[in-house]
């Protein structure tokens, strides 16, 4: 492996980890600077409807509004590999989401466990990610955790 595989390699991780970072600590700003300018977003395997593609600060106000409403969420991601091809590079990596929210019915956590895939490109010196599909293995808890 040469050094600018490395390097993308830990850029690539990097930017992955920033994403769930940012989600969990609610740093909305900082999530839009982690994607492309227009990104694929596809949790269908999970909740079903249709993958969905929007300019990256309008799918972070999603987030925000749909996550908003809970009381804490943490998102472990690891094991990513990626696989580079000049300036475009995909991954996968394991995911375990839990998301709370307190005094709903039904109990208060909603988690799941799965892979990520991702799609990214490289923006100047930086990697961004262009595509998310969630990939659930298992599902358990409370969707209610969400109910506006």
């Amino acid at each position: 492996m040469h050094q600018q595989d490395l390097i993308d390699q830990f850029a690539i991780q990097r930017v992955i980890t920033e994403y769930a970072w940012f989600v969990d600590r609610r740093d909305w700003d900082a999530l839009v600077a982690t994607f492309a300018d227009t990104v694929v977003v596809d949790y269908t395997a999970m909740s079903g409807g249709d993958a969905e593609t929007l300019p990256g600060p309008e799918q972070v106000d999603r987030w925000r509004r749909d996550l908003g409403v809970l009381d804490g969420t943490q998102h472990v991601v690891t094991g990513v590999i990626a696989d580079v091809t000049g300036d475009t590079a995909t991954a996968t990596a394991n995911v375990l989401a839990w998301l709370r929210r307190d005094n709903v019915p039904g109990g208060r956590l909603w988690h799941n466990g799965g892979t990520y895939e991702f799609e990214l490109r490289r923006a100047g010196e930086r990697w961004r990610i262009s595509r998310l599909v969630a990939r659930p293995i298992w599902i358990e808890g409370n969707m209610g955790v969400f109910a506006q």
